[in-house]
């Protein structure tokens, strides 16, 4: 049976190196929250952390969007229940783990308290808690602004929100009919967003605010390219020929880059779209492109990627904790030996932890996802 799974090479590989790019970009901004000289303000580390979220939001477009349409193809419908629980098993269990952490242990240890989130954090508690318990952790983000050192569970909040939906519509409607829907749909949620945004700069009202902060983060057109993608490979489209051409997976990587460092900040926000083309365009060539130049297909990648949710869920709070360390140690942070130090540790404990997580953890509830499998994935 494992020969018969669904599986795309290099994928966890590509996992990695953008949990990776989140790591990168919090450390310089949680050196800044404890006043230290940091580089958050420098364009690569200021943009990485998004570019990285956003690498995420397309792939889960791409292998969520895959799968369902296998199902569909294989059985003619899509269990929606079953769907459902496989993400429960997968998502849940550390995210209410991490959760209870954010809330109820780490505000105990006042060394790592982070002052200008506290306040904020103290005088909504409950109503942040509330809206953390129902899985709209961007909700509460938008509202109350982010809980200290579990700030981008947001993401996952997002990702959510695009699970509940997506089964729904693939399974609605007709297969023939999807990629037209899928850019339809994408088209609409742009006009949307900039319809807002030119109502948000107009009038300014601060009861916009919520709103627009709702939208800037909720990047299901991320998402729904990385579907586009997932159904150009699915069905064979002639498109993938021009996907597939180096240059073009050349073109795909040089963008990154340029649009860091070149885009004004006020367009910044709208390259989200041309990152998310360039990620599909990486993630297909990567996966299912025998002819990529690039193979990232290694063991070591593959289980740091098997590990990167851990790695991302538990890096946010492990930052505060390596610098308290240090500092309690008399290494100074600001020194080339307490970044290289910082840095080292962050990355080894986030590996660590997620990797003991993932084994008794995490693994006791993905063991019951086989009961809810229809189309086997080693994804």
């Amino acid at each position: 049976m494992e020969q018969n799974k669904i599986y795309f090479e290099g994928i966890n590989g590509l996992r990695f190196f953008s949990a990776s790019a989140v790591i990168l970009s919090h450390i310089e901004l949680i050196k800044m929250a404890f006043g230290y000289s940091h580089r958050w303000n420098h364009p690569i580390f200021f943009y990485l952390g998004g570019i990285g979220v956003y690498f995420f939001f397309v792939l889960s477009g791409f292998l969520i969007t895959f799968l369902l349409l296998e199902e569909k193809n294989i059985t003619s419908t899509i269990s929606i229940r079953n769907f459902y629980i496989r993400r429960i098993l997968r998502i849940w269990p550390l995210y209410y783990l991490i959760l209870l952490i954010g809330f109820f242990l780490l505000p105990n240890f006042t060394e790592i308290k982070i002052n200008y989130l506290d306040s904020q954090f103290q005088a909504n508690f409950y109503k942040m808690l509330f809206l953390y318990m129902l899985m709209l952790p961007n909700v509460s983000m938008a509202l109350y602004g982010h809980v200290p050192h579990i700030g981008h569970l947001w993401t996952i909040g997002v990702e959510e929100q695009f699970y509940i939906l997506w089964p729904l519509i693939i399974k609605r409607i007709k297969t023939r009919s999807l990629l037209i829907f899928f850019i339809l749909f994408l088209g609409i949620i742009v006009l949307v967003k900039s319809a807002f945004l030119i109502i948000y700069i107009n009038y300014k009202n601060s009861y916009l605010v919520p709103i627009k902060e709702f939208l800037a983060a909720f990047k299901i057109e991320c998402m729904t390219i990385g579907a586009i993608g997932a159904y150009l490979y699915w069905s064979k489209n002639k498109i993938l020929k021009l996907v597939y051409h180096p240059m073009i997976h050349i073109l795909s990587w040089i963008i990154i880059p340029v649009l860091i460092f070149f885009t004004p900040s006020g367009l910044q926000d709208g390259n989200h779209l041309i990152y998310s083309l360039a990620f599909i365009t990486i993630i297909l060539n990567v996966s299912t492109n025998k002819k990529s130049f690039l193979k990232l297909e290694l063991p070591i990648l593959n289980h740091l990627g098997k590990i990167s949710y851990g790695i991302y869920m538990y890096h946010f709070m492990i930052i505060p904790i390596i610098i308290y360390t240090l500092r309690k140690n008399n290494i100074y942070i600001n020194s080339l030996q307490g970044n290289i130090l910082l840095y080292t540790f962050t990355f080894i404990f986030s590996i660590l932890i997620a990797n003991l997580s993932y084994n008794y953890f995490e693994n006791i509830f993905l063991s019951f996802k086989k009961k809810f499998t229809i189309i086997p994935s080693k994804l």
